[in-house]
C-alpha cells in the first residue's frame, strides 16, 4: 500500500489574515487534486526573535494562534523549534530534513515572498530547482491585494498600532482580537469596585499599551467593556495582562475561554499615585466609554 501524498505550506503565519488563508486555501486544493493530505510546517518562536535577538510584536496570542491553525482544515500542523542551530541549515538541508524525510510530498505551496534556510539564502526558484531533484511540485500564491494594500503580516502589525480596528477586519477577514483563558489575578479591580476578567497573551503584543472601549465575546454571547492593556504601574506589576471590566455585566468568567476585541484607544498607561486616585480615573474611563458606544450606536449591543 503506497504512503499518502501531502501538500505542504510553510510560513510564520502570525494574525492567520486573508493572505494566509489563500495560502491555505490553495494547499487544502492541491491535497484534494490528489485525494492526499494537507499540513502546514511553521516556526516557534518566530525566526526573527532569533536572528535579531528581539522580542516580535505579534498580532495574536499564542492561544489564539493555535485555536486559529487547528480551525484552518488542515489534516496536520507541525511546529518546528526554532533554534541558531536551525537557522544554520541550507536551504537544501531544511527540505530534505524537515519536508521530504518527514512527508511524502508532493505539492509545496508557498508565498512570493517565502525565503528559507541560512541567511535566508533560499527562495521559490531555490525550491523549484530542490522539487525537480526530490520530486515534488513547487506553487507560488501572488500576493493578496485588498483597498490597495498588500495583506501583510507586517501591514496589520502597523494598523494595529494606529489603532485602526475598524478596518482590520477587511484584511483579518474578522474583527481584531485576544483569546485566551481567564486567569484568577490578584482581585485588585474587585478591591476597587471594579471586577476584571484576565488574559496573559504569552507573546509581545503589537497591541498599544494603553485603555481601550472593547467587546468581549463569550460562548457565542457579546458583552462590550473597558480594557487596560499594560504592566500597571500603580501596583508595580510588570507582567502586561489585558484587563476587562464589563459594562452593566457581572459574570463569572474564571476559567473561560474568551475573546477580547478592542474597538477605540482611549488613553495610555498612567502610573497614579494611590489606589483611590486610580478609582477615580476608572469612573472617567468608563464615562468616555459610554460616551464612545452612545456616539457608535453600540450602547444597545446586548449578548446575542
Amino acid at each position: 500500500m503506497s504512503k499518502v501524498e501531502f501538500a505542504i505550506t510553510i510560513g510564520n503565519f502570525d494574525g492567520l489574515h486573508l493572505g494566509h488563508r489563500a495560502l491555505i486555501e490553495t494547499t487544502l486544493q492541491a491535497s484534494h487534486s490528489f485525494a492526499g493530505k494537507s499540513a502546514l510546517v511553521t516556526f516557534d518562536p518566530h525566526p526573527q526573535e532569533v536572528l535579531g535577538n528581539r522580542p516580535v510584536e505579534r498580532i495574536n496570542s499564542r492561544f489564539h494562534q493555535e485555536q486559529l491553525l487547528k480551525q484552518a482544515g488542515l489534516d496536520e500542523i507541525n511546529t518546528l523549534p526554532f533554534t541558531k542551530e536551525f537557522s544554520e541549515l541550507s536551504p537544501e538541508g531544511f527540505v530534505r530534513r524537515f519536508l521530504v524525510e518527514p512527508y511524502n510530498l508532493s505539492q509545496v505551496v508557498v508565498g512570493y515572498d517565502f525565503r528559507f534556510g541560512c541567511q535566508r539564502a533560499g527562495d521559490f526558484k531555490t525550491l523549484e530547482t530542490l522539487g525537480k531533484q526530490l520530486g515534488f511540485l513547487v506553487q507560488e500564491v501572488p500576493p493578496l491585494q485588498l483597498g490597495g494594500r498588500t495583506v501583510s503580516s507586517t501591514l496589520i502589525r502597523q494598523m494595529i498600532r494606529e489603532n485602526q480596528f475598524e478596518q482590520l477586519p477587511m484584511y483579518l477577514g474578522r474583527p481584531y482580537g485576544i483569546r485566551g483563558s481567564v486567569e484568577i489575578g490578584d482581585q485588585r479591580g474587585r478591591t476597587l469596585g471594579f471586577p476584571t476578567a484576565n488574559i496573559n497573551p504569552n507573546v509581545n503584543l503589537a497591541l498599544n499599551k494603553g485603555v481601550y472601549v472593547s467587546r468581549v465575546c463569550w460562548q457565542g454571547k457579546r458583552f462590550l467593556g473597558v480594557t487596560n492593556f499594560g504592566t500597571r504601574p500603580t501596583f508595580h506589576k510588570d507582567q502586561p495582562l489585558l484587563e476587562t471590566h464589563l459594562l452593566d455585566e457581572t459574570i463569572d468568567l474564571y476559567g473561560e475561554i474568551i475573546e477580547v476585541q478592542p474597538l477605540a484607544f482611549l488613553r495610555q498607561v498612567v502610573k497614579f499615585s494611590s489606589p483611590d486616585e486610580l478609582k477615580s480615573q476608572i469612573f472617567r474611563d468608563i464615562q468616555q466609554a459610554r460616551n464612545y458606544l452612545e456616539r457608535s450606536k453600540l450602547n444597545g449591543e446586548t449578548p446575542n
